[in-house]
């Protein structure tokens, strides 16, 4: 298996500025419900622009679509005064604790909480927080006054 591109090398900056004008929309063969695109933004905001791929976003959805249910689930347990009640809740218990593990199954496979995929956490970190401030417009290579990189635009 080879090695992850460094994010702080000019390769990895590049590569990561284009990859962040990548579409992350839900794939076309996968519909979304109404209620399900907020769920879908907030999947897809735990990764960089850079790490999504096509089939992570085949995963997003399905990830999206069970957190949307199990939110439908709980609110039935709930009248419209925000009180609980106890009898609907016990029997929507199965239903709700089958579509937590299917969320938990769904977040290891994009590796959203998975070390085996990502590398240790600080790693991690570093290198989303890199992504972010690259994506974000902050050029790594501006502060490199060493003139052994060419410019855009300074080459005639």
């Amino acid at each position: 298996m080879s090695r992850r591109q460094r994010i702080d090398s000019a390769e990895g900056a590049l590569s990561v500025m284009a990859a962040s004008t990548k579409d992350l929309s839900p794939p076309k063969h996968l519909k979304l419900r109404r209620g399900d695109r907020p769920f879908w933004d907030s999947v897809i905001a735990e990764k960089p622009r850079s790490e999504w791929t096509d089939a992570d976003l085949a995963v997003a959805a399905n990830l999206a679509r069970a957190m949307a249910d199990a939110e439908k689930v709980a609110s039935f347990s709930v009248d419209r005064g925000g009180n609980v009640q106890v009898t609907t809740m016990m029997e929507t218990i199965e239903l709700s604790d089958k579509l937590a593990r299917r969320i938990v199954t769904l977040r290891r496979a994009l590796g959203l909480d998975n070390r085996a995929k990502n590398g240790e956490q600080r790693d991690v970190t570093k290198r989303r927080e890199h992504a972010r401030e690259i994506e974000g417009g902050h050029n790594p290579l501006a502060e490199d006054d060493d003139d052994l990189l060419a410019r855009p635009g300074t080459l005639q």
